[in-house]
């Protein structure tokens, strides 16, 4: 479980990546920036990881915990990153024109 949970999040990762890439190529910033902050969440993955871990490995035990541990270092995050991306006209007006 905790192997399907790293390598969803891995492939992921690499995939969202990849189409960041790709929109800035294409010139279209608001998607990419869309994209790259679904990136930043996967990525900070291990930040939460290691902030996570203690507590769930004391709540349900090691080897639970690091299988919890291994679905939410990441789902949480990218949960927060598309509420950002839903709310980002009004980020975006906040931040000013868009280069």
């Amino acid at each position: 479980m905790a192997t399907l949970g790293f390598a969803t999040l891995a492939i992921l990762w690499l995939s969202i990546g990849f189409l960041a890439y790709r929109a800035i190529r294409a010139g279209f910033v608001d998607v990419h920036r869309q994209w790259m902050i679904r990136n930043f969440a996967l990525t900070f993955a291990a930040v939460t990881l290691r902030l996570e871990i203690p507590f769930l490995a004391v709540l349900f035990g090691g080897e639970t915990g690091y299988q919890l541990v291994a679905w939410l270092c990441w789902l949480p995050n990218l949960l927060v990153a598309e509420a950002i991306i839903r709310r980002q006209p009004r980020l975006i007006s906040a931040l000013g024109p868009t280069g």
